[in-house]
């Protein structure tokens, strides 16, 4: 596993959906959790477990997302 500073970290999921155009409720919902889940997620305050990581990674284009456990 790459340390965790190589990758963007989930503080950054805000600018990166930002970035692609996305509002939080269709980033929500295309992972498959509430849009009130993602905002704590991209808060800082939640952090999500592999499954919702890998849908972020797939849906923001973020690698590294995907293999870190």
């Amino acid at each position: 596993m790459p340390p965790a500073d190589t990758l963007p970290a989930f503080e950054q999921l805000r600018s990166l959906r930002e970035a692609k155009g996305l509002a939080v409720e269709t980033l929500a919902r295309t992972v498959g959790i509430s849009p009130s889940y993602l905002g704590l997620i991209e808060s800082g305050e939640r952090e999500p477990d592999a499954a919702i990581r890998r849908s972020l990674a797939w849906e923001l284009g973020v690698a590294g997302w995907r293999d870190a456990s």
